[in-house]
């Protein structure tokens, strides 16, 4: 009961603070996010998306990715809300997996808790606190591999296909998920409850497991057809609802565990239900890059270098 109302207690003060920022200092932003919830505005608002043809403005010659049949990967999205059969290639998983084991992630999105992946068990016990989450800044500016992604001319066409506009890459968040004994509030935080983002009027993000992921080593759910069917109430409550009661409303069959090994990825339209599960057997490593309709400004990993802190 102590740790309920504890974590209710931080739950609420992170509430307000974030309310407080977007008020302030992204004032279209906190707009966007008490009108987007709701599908008929998400319709109006990208009725006039439709005059964008990414098969003019966008090559797919250079791209990393081969044998992807964008329309099918399209419909997939349209129909399911997800899209899987992406693999990365070798160099690029090795790239990415040489950057996460040789900079610092940080410990709950914290840039004052920066850490190395093999210190994670030192760096908990030093900020006194679990790590479930360990994020990485400034990923493109150092990875090659992460900024050869975010300009890949597959997924942009994939992504302008699905928005029905020029897309804007807004975000990459490189982030381990690590074992941890967690609670609810501590697993909601690490977005490892079922929830929906509510990045843009429509958005779409782009998963890789860096990492070989099965149901033990924090394998990513998602609800097909949740992302343009949603009870009002959902709507009304940013789609707060609890798993059973999504269970009953999308039925079971439709709420989908995703594994594969290394390198495997997926398009994902997280305006529907979705969670990343908590780790048991080994921590699990993933990128995600997202295309939006429209930068807020506010989704990005970039950090100045010198606010960057060691726990250690």
């Amino acid at each position: 009961m102590q740790d309920f109302f504890q974590g209710f207690h931080i739950k609420l003060i992170d509430y307000f603070k974030d309310i407080f920022q977007e008020i302030f200092v992204h004032p279209q932003w906190f707009i966007m996010r008490r009108l987007a919830r709701f599908e008929v505005i998400r319709r109006w608002k990208t009725a006039s998306f439709n005059t964008y043809n990414p098969d003019i403005e966008i090559s797919n010659k250079l791209s990393i990715f081969t044998n992807i049949n964008i329309e099918n990967a399209v419909a997939d999205l349209e129909k399911h809300g997800l899209y899987q059969g992406l693999q990365l290639p070798e160099y690029i998983i090795e790239d990415i997996l040489k950057f996460a084991y040789n900079t610092r992630c940080y410990a709950a999105k914290n840039p004052k808790l920066g850490f190395f992946v093999h210190e994670k068990d030192k760096a908990q016990t030093a900020c006194k606190q679990k790590i479930l989450v360990g994020k990485y800044f400034n990923t493109a500016s150092q990875c090659q591999a992460i900024y050869t992604l975010q300009n890949d001319p597959v997924l942009i066409k994939i992504a302008a296909k699905y928005l029905k506009t020029k897309p804007v890459h807004i975000s990459n968040s490189l982030f381990w998920s690590f074992p941890a004994n967690a609670n609810f509030f501590e697993q909601s935080k690490a977005a490892q409850v079922f929830h929906c983002d509510l990045d843009d009027y429509k958005f779409i993000k782009f998963f890789f497991y860096l990492t070989d992921v099965d149901t033990k080593s924090g394998s990513h759910i998602y609800i097909l057809g949740s992302h343009n069917r949603k009870k009002f109430l959902y709507q009304l409550l940013r789609g707060r609802a609890t798993e059973q009661d999504l269970i009953d409303y999308y039925g079971k069959e439709n709420i989908v565990p995703i594994t594969g090994p290394r390198g495997w990825g997926f398009a994902e339209d997280t305006f529907g239900y979705h969670k990343g599960t908590l780790p048991i057997t080994k921590p699990r490593l993933m990128l995600q890059v997202e295309f939006a309709a429209k930068d807020y400004g506010t989704q990005h990993d970039f950090v100045e270098p010198a606010h960057l802190k060691s726990i250690l």
